[in-house]
């Protein structure tokens, strides 16, 4: 049962898609934070109607959380620091075993026996995962918020929820996941945020490998280290603060 609604935000199609059964399984099989997630469907369904201000979706008035990536820093140095925070154990790493990698291989792999010539993008990825992985909720979901006299705008791939939690997921088939980390974690951040929740966990993953980590992590770690380094582009300070990790 999936409900479909297709938006248009600056001459891009975002198909937006939710898994009712899904979700109403997962709600039938909650009772720790249950309200919470009752939050999450209400919004999904004020989007599928419609209800959401595309106008500040088609401005190039405010940033797009998608354009938060460490930046003026040397891929070696970022790949380094990675490691530190998996060894650390503030980023858990998953393999190509791991479920979402899995389904991206399975994506692949149906590409390339229908000879279709070209490589999978979002969209079969995600929509193949939103149907068959019990835990996905949903793809290609818009959030925005309002801060002081402008707004952040972003699309997230995916929202399951597993063990409890709520997991927002973004799916980078270029890997090289610390360089786009402030954009994932903003996410988590705002959905933390917006619905009032517990717990949030964010992921990053293509058809190789995945990394799990709490969203606080770009307030505390990647701020120490990005201070340490003499990096000011941290444009998604603007927007966040330490209040978010509370």
């Amino acid at each position: 049962m999936l409900k479909k609604k297709i938006f248009i935000h600056q001459n891009i199609p975002y198909a937006f898609n939710w898994n009712i059964s899904h979700h109403k399984a997962k709600l039938s099989q909650l009772s720790l934070r249950r309200e919470q997630f009752l939050k999450l469907g209400t919004y999904f369904k004020r989007i599928y109607q419609g209800q959401i201000p595309n106008n500040l979706f088609n401005t190039r008035e405010y940033h797009r959380i998608s354009q938060f990536k460490i930046k003026g820093m040397k891929l070696s140095f970022l790949s380094s620091f990675g490691k530190k925070l998996i060894r650390e154990e503030k980023i858990i790493y998953l393999d190509s075993t791991s479920a979402l990698p899995r389904y991206a291989q399975t994506v692949f792999q149906s590409f390339k026996n229908s000879e279709i010539g070209r490589l999978p993008g979002h969209d079969p990825i995600l929509k193949y995962i939103l149907i068959k992985d019990k835990n996905s909720l949903a793809i290609e979901i818009p959030i925005w918020k309002k801060f002081y006299n402008t707004y952040l705008t972003g699309h997230i791939d995916l929202i399951q929820i597993q063990d409890n939690i709520i997991k927002v997921i973004d799916y980078k088939p270029e890997g090289n996941f610390i360089y786009s980390l402030p954009q994932v974690a903003t996410y988590g951040l705002l959905v933390k945020s917006k619905f009032n929740l517990d717990e949030v966990k964010c992921i990053s993953f293509n058809k190789k490998e995945a990394w799990e980590f709490d969203p606080s992590i770009l307030l505390n770690e990647v701020r120490e280290y990005l201070l340490a380094q003499g990096n000011h582009e941290r444009i998604w300070e603007n927007y966040i603060n330490r209040n978010y990790s509370t």
